[in-house]
């Protein structure tokens, strides 16, 4: 489970990685994209601008060239005004002779106030470089007081028949005239200028922008730094020379500096006619302003896209955490109290237990005759106490307590408040008993339960789960032998748990060495005919001498033994009686005890009925004794089983009878065919009334259900006399045998032969 969260947030992370990394590419897209825009929108401005400015130019160079042959030839002045007064844009006419002195000026300027533009520091390179070729040039942007305004010199040389220069006609055309297309209809907006640069001394001849232009961008050309870096950029990325642009008349566009340090993107195209230079720049910050505006609106919907995803994710990881903590609450509480379980002790024993840990109590409490309830009145009534016990028992222990319901009837606390005396403790714990003792309400009746409470205390009794569990095990079964009360754990207590474990750990042994084998004890009817023998399991032990089965048989049904202990049992049983009924020629009944934990596993008939098979005995001559502990017990799965045995042609006998809880209206519903009355009642039938009447009464209920009663323990003749009066069917005891090997028993049956039922 934690590995399926674990996998639906990888798959959120790798969904949101995909997604940045798509946002990435998409905005880098995005990025060239509006780069790509830019730079088409400033090619096809600067086509614009070049068509414009080489018409305006075109149309004024025929206007000069007009003017100039019909002035020289005409020599009116008049004219100059009447072509002003058509061409608005342009500010003034003059007309200068070789050496640059003013011959004709249009009416609003004195001809006497121009200065010489050959002498004239401003105008004198310019003018000489007019007198050399056929165009019009361009002259230095200027402020022309007289009107105001600022203006681009034209000059255009006049020739006479003889290809002669005879003199130069000049004009101003004002920027904001002639050049207001630029300003109003030519620009990509704010953020974009358009400049003129006249290539042979890089002066501005005329830039467009919407912000205002300081004077000092026309008086002094354009930093050298800057231009060379423009045109090494371009070299760079085109691998063309300077004047190979000059000569292809293309538009170029980089990436480069302005001249404040700036990175703008241009486009720059050479008009070879006017020798100029068209530069369109945009400031990158606006290549930027456009991306992020881009970005943000791609970032929104990345956001809300993967808030909707995170959200959707949560719910199904809450939905899934919800789940697993249902799960781990199923796994580590008990479903009936709800209190945690050994699970939940198993996982969270290392907050109490580690390294430096402060002192606390273990209680161990087990519920006495707890089963009678659930015999008597049914699981119902049980669980209902068990709900109301363990609600009791919340509310007697401290809030930083942990109370576990160890399994059943079974209950553990761990508790940090401490008492230093260990009487006061005991005095403490018992306190708590006294209330637990209190009867439970339940419906109509009233319950009361019994309580055994075990104490170990943490280091001092074990440093670990399983040393504390067993120490307070042990002082729990100590209390037990007195009922209700509550016994803290002391050292000597554990010389009777590691007996235990020896004989646990010898038995192991015992199974693999051949150290057991089977005796069997003469069974005998009221004619004093052998009818039948106990088979009973013995344990010589190399290093425990020999073992009573009183002793090792309980530790192996605690320790997990008994399975294999009970198919060593039948299956040398039925081999050892299968082979001495074929040597003496007649067959007899054999009694196997089978106990309550062979009884309860899983596939037990199964297994009993491989063995039957595998000794090929008469299943007839087969008698199982179950004692009356196994009906406290699921009787709803005891019942069907014992039918099944029953039909299988397989005798039944209740051992032990009248020392259980068996109750009468249980006995009726069972398949049995035979009541032993326990040893314990027939040592003191002569003696003691109370036993005779007990053995009388059980006879007396064995005959109404038409069974078959057997008295074990038979050692005198009185008592067989005794039992036979009652009118008791069948005996065994060491009046008659007692157990037997192989070999004695064998010789027994011979030496009985004429009383011998076949």
């Amino acid at each position: 489970m934690a590995t399926l969260q674990k996998n639906i947030w990888t798959i959120f992370y790798i969904l949101l990685a995909s997604a940045l990394l798509f946002l990435g590419i998409v905005s880098y897209i995005q990025l060239n994209s509006i780069h790509q825009k830019y730079e088409t929108d400033q090619i096809n401005l600067v086509k614009l601008v070049s068509n414009a400015t080489d018409s305006l130019f075109l149309t004024q160079e025929m206007m000069l060239n007009l003017l100039g042959n019909e002035i020289a030839r005409e020599k009116d002045p008049n004219i100059l005004d009447d072509l002003r007064a058509l061409n608005p844009s342009v500010v003034s006419f003059g007309f200068t002779d070789v050496e640059g002195t003013y011959l004709y000026t249009s009416s609003n300027f004195d001809k006497s106030k121009r200065p010489n533009l050959r002498t004239e520091a401003v105008t004198r390179d310019s003018f000489d470089y007019t007198l050399t070729q056929k165009k019009m040039v361009l002259g230095r942007t200027y402020f022309i007081a007289g009107s105001g305004r600022w203006g681009i010199p034209i000059r255009k040389t006049a020739y006479d028949e003889l290809e002669q220069p005879i003199g130069v006609m000049t004009a101003g055309i004002g920027i904001e005239g002639a050049f207001k297309i630029y300003t109003e209809n030519l620009s990509l907006g704010d953020y974009n200028t358009v400049t003129l640069i006249r290539d042979r001394d890089h002066f501005v001849q005329f830039q467009s922008s919407n912000h205002e232009i300081s004077k000092n961008l026309y008086e002094a050309p354009l930093p050298n730094h800057f231009l060379q870096t423009l045109f090494n950029d371009i070299s760079q990325k085109y691998n063309i020379s300077i004047e190979e642009m000059k000569q292809k008349s293309e538009i170029y566009t980089v990436e480069t500096s302005s001249i404040e340090g700036r990175r703008i993107q241009i486009a720059l195209k050479y008009e070879p006619r006017y020798e100029l230079w068209i530069l369109s720049e945009v400031d990158h910050s606006q290549i930027m302003y456009d991306f992020i505006q881009n970005l943000i609106i791609y970032g929104l919907i990345f956001i809300v896209i993967h808030m909707i995803l995170f959200l959707l994710f949560k719910m199904v990881a809450n939905a899934e955490n919800k789940r697993r903590a249902d799960l781990t609450f199923q796994a580590t509480h008990d479903t009936l109290t709800q209190l945690p379980n050994r699970n939940y002790l198993q996982q969270y024993i290392q907050d109490w237990v580690y390294h430096g840990a402060p002192p606390f109590n273990l209680y161990y409490i087990d519920m006495d005759h707890f089963k009678n309830i659930n015999d008597s009145f049914g699981h119902y009534f049980g669980d209902m106490v068990l709900i109301e016990f363990s609600k009791r028992l919340l509310s007697l222990v401290q809030k930083e307590s942990v109370v576990i319901r160890q399994g059943g009837d079974e209950f553990i606390i761990l508790s940090s408040y401490l008492i230093d005396d260990d009487t006061k403790l005991l005095s403490h714990i018992q306190n708590m008993t006294i209330e637990l003792l209190k009867p439970y309400h339940i419906k109509q009746f009233n319950f009361v339960i019994g309580v055994s409470v075990g104490i170990a205390k943490y280091p001092e009794h074990g440093t670990t789960l399983d040393m504390l569990l067993r120490a307070s095990d042990i002082a729990m079964y100590e209390a037990k032998k007195q009922r209700n009360s509550v016994h803290l754990f002391l050292p000597s207590m554990q010389e009777g748990y590691l007996n235990r474990v020896n004989v646990e750990q010898a038995l192991h042994k015992a199974l693999t060495n051949n150290e057991l084998y089977m005796v069997y004890q003469p069974q005998v009817d009221k004619h004093g005919v052998i009818y039948g023998v106990e088979a009973l399991i013995r344990w010589q032990s190399e290093e425990l001498g020999l073992v009573p089965p009183d002793q090792f048989i309980p530790i192996a049904e605690a320790s997990g033994l008994m399975p294999q202990l009970g198919h060593f049992i039948m299956s040398t049983t039925l081999k050892e009686m299968k082979a001495l009924q074929m040597e003496l020629g007649t067959s007899f009944q054999t009694s196997v005890n089978i106990s309550i934990k062979q009884f309860m596993e899983i596939h037990f008939l199964e297994k009993l009925t491989k063995e039957i098979d595998r000794a090929k005995l008469a299943s007839i001559s087969l008698c199982l004794e179950i004692t009356e502990s196994l009906f406290i017990e699921d009787i709803d799965y005891i019942l069907p089983l014992l039918q099944k045995i029953r039909g299988m042609g397989l005798h039944i006998s209740m051992d032990d009878f009248g020392t259980g809880y068996s109750s009468l209206s249980i006995l009726r519903k069972l398949p049995i065919d035979e009541l032993k009355i326990d040893k314990s009642f027939v040592d003191t039938i002569l003696n003691d009334i109370t036993a005779e009447k007990m053995v009388q009464n059980i006879i007396m209920i064995g005959k109404n259900l038409d069974l078959y009663i057997l008295a074990e323990g038979v050692e005198t003749q009185e008592q067989e006399a005794m039992l036979k009066s009652l009118d008791c069917d069948r005996f065994q005891g060491y009046f008659y045998a007692k157990p037997l090997r192989y070999d004695a028993l064998k010789e027994f049956f011979e030496q009985n032969h004429p009383h011998m039922s076949s």
